[in-house]
């Protein structure tokens, strides 16, 4: 079975009889995705993004961009990557994979929230609103 080779850059540790390197794990999971064909560096362009073309009743995954120089941006479409439709099925998942972990990554930057104490009934039976 073969399998497909990247190459992956990082930071390299090196301990007795061993050598490690730390990578990113998004930015890996990204060049896995453009060995597999189920990432696009136009991802990260900011006048471009992938859609999925359905016009002309045979759906295409196409790279756009932003034609228009100032104001609302005009998406015309540069290329298609896939018109395979499991592909483009494949491309979609992977996407909604990195969005996923793309958000796990900011909810673990963000500190905790710390909650407030529940509020101790007053000894009279009254509410602390209530006077």
């Amino acid at each position: 079975m073969s399998s497909k080779k990247i190459s992956l850059t990082g930071e390299v540790h090196i301990s007795t009889g061993s050598i490690y390197t730390t990578v990113d794990a998004l930015e890996a999971m990204k060049v896995i995705g453009l060995a597999y064909g189920l990432y696009s560096h136009a991802e990260e362009v900011r006048d471009q993004r992938i859609m999925l073309d359905e016009g002309g009743g045979h759906p295409a995954l196409v790279v756009q961009e932003d034609v228009s120089y100032h104001g609302s941006p005009r998406w015309e479409t540069a290329r298609t990557l896939t018109d395979d439709p499991r592909q483009i099925q494949r491309y979609l998942a992977f996407r909604d994979t990195l969005k996923m972990l793309r958000e796990m990554d900011r909810e673990q930057e963000r500190p905790p929230v710390p909650q407030a104490p529940a509020r101790q009934p007053q000894k009279d039976g009254k509410k602390h609103h209530e006077r």
